[in-house]
């Protein structure tokens, strides 16, 4: 999982680099970054990481208790419901796109730059049906322990977008066209290099449609407090973009998309693919009863994530400037889009510790079926980091204005992330009661303790 999503990054790096020397932190840029917020929010509030979540206990339970035929029925159902529900929302949005990018995403733009951004984001809103009915295929290669070719598959992704930068390389009047259909080939070789496994698991499609399935209300159930906590978490990022539309300088979205990019590929390393990773043996633990053990690999897993989190923030943080100047200054990529982009990484490494230390701990919520409490959590960092932006942006002076997006994301992350460990700990500890092994154990002890 690692060795693939660091291909995943490093492909992105290179992404970067060239969409950086061809766009630079201009208007198209921006308008780039703006554009894939709402398709991006779509496509997490159907599936993404909250299908997966709510989708792989129900699968593995069903695939243990009921079989493997009545499993692949289960994801029929699933997938069918789910190509039904994102084409409806893909209508709505591009119906909804010209209102939500002037009022609600970027109002501080300019009219031709709104204008950019409704154009782009309509383009990119197929996208989540690619991606959507994709997340179905990941869900399930990860049920089998199949993690290289899911983790490949986003290195995959990066290809499709650095084809489209090529296109607008050999015909400069394609643009920022070049890389916003870049996205949609993107997806469908994501999605496409995933099938061949998939059909090696004995995959068996049905044409099913029974929305008084127990197994399709169960994830449902879990599915829709892991929705509203996505669609806080990126009610956060669109917030994040409309005040970003209005500070001073109009390189600051690029810039804070570019920080946040170098930033990801610690938070990949460590929390993505450890929290993939772990995620099914957490569940079977939960499944089996067995929360002593459970407990035990939370402490480790965390400990050990944790303690490579802090100094690979420091690193990131001291090596960000002379890193930025060799990967990004280039092309229309200047010295102001370097400093400025340096600003918000030391911001992002702040963060670091915080956001992929709470993203760790959420999967073992997930696993015990908990998808309420992670939820209530998110409202909390959210309503925190809103007025952590409000107070930084009448607080910081000058450039270092900037810093208010990833220092809020940072203190809200933080406080986020201790609460949720507070929580799963004393669930577990309550938990261990019923734990088989500890029963068995106390068994044993009554019987000698009889003993003559």
């Amino acid at each position: 999982m690692m060795f693939g999503l660091l291909a995943s990054r490093g492909l992105g790096v290179i992404r970067q680099s060239i969409f950086n020397a061809l766009f630079g932190t201009g208007i198209e840029a921006n308008a780039y970054y703006a554009a894939s917020r709402l398709p991006d929010t779509l496509f997490n509030l159907i599936a993404g990481g909250a299908l997966t979540h709510a989708f792989l206990p129900v699968f593995l339970s069903y695939e243990k208790n009921k079989g493997e035929l009545a499993a692949w029925r289960l994801t029929s159902l699933v997938f069918n419901i789910l190509f039904v529900a994102i084409t409806i929302l893909i209508l709505i949005g591009e119906f909804l796109a010209p209102t939500f990018v002037n009022t609600i995403l970027v109002p501080g733009y300019s009219a031709a730059e709104k204008s950019l951004t409704t154009d782009l984001t309509r383009i990119m809103l197929l996208q989540p049906l690619i991606l959507g009915l994709g997340t179905l295929v990941t869900g399930v290669l990860n049920s089998r322990r199949q993690f290289l070719l899911p983790a490949l598959s986003i290195a995959v992704y990066n290809v499709g977008i650095i084809l489209g930068l090529v296109v607008t390389l050999a015909m400069p009047h394609i643009g920022i066209y070049g890389p916003t259909y870049g996205v949609l080939l993107a997806a469908v070789l994501q999605v496409g290099v995933q099938i061949p496994p998939l059909l090696k698991q004995g995959v068996h499609y049905i044409f099913i449609w029974d929305i008084h399935h127990p197994g399709l209300r169960e994830v449902i159930r879990l599915l829709g407090p892991n929705t509203l906590g996505v669609g806080v978490a990126y009610a956060a990022l669109i917030v994040e973009t409309t005040y970003t539309s209005y500070l001073p300088d109009q390189a600051s979205l690029a810039a804070l998309h570019n920080a946040f990019m170098l930033q990801g590929l610690p938070v990949a390393l460590i929390s993505q693919a450890v929290g993939q990773a772990i995620l099914p043996d957490l569940t079977a633990q939960a499944a089996a009863k067995r929360y002593f053990r459970m407990r035990q690999t939370t402490l480790k897993i965390m400990g050990a994530s944790i303690a490579l989190l802090v100094p690979a923030a420091i690193v990131l943080a001291l090596t960000g400037k002379p890193l930025i100047h060799l990967l990004f200054q280039h092309g229309a990529f200047d010295a102001h889009s370097s400093q400025l982009t340096y600003l918000a990484l030391i911001g992002y490494a702040i963060a670091l510790p915080g956001s992929a230390a709470g993203d760790l701990i959420t999967r073992g919520f997930f696993a015990l079926k908990d998808a309420q409490t992670p939820l209530y959590t998110n409202i909390f960092a959210l309503l925190s980091r809103w007025g952590l932006i409000l107070l930084l942006l009448n607080v910081l002076p000058g450039d270092l204005v900037i810093l208010s997006i990833p220092l809020a994301l940072a203190c809200s992350a933080t406080a986020e992330a201790v609460l949720l460990l507070a929580i799963l700990l004393w669930r577990l500890h309550l938990h261990v009661k019923m734990d088989q092994g500890v029963k068995r154990l106390q068994r044993r002890r009554q019987y000698l303790k009889n003993l003559p």
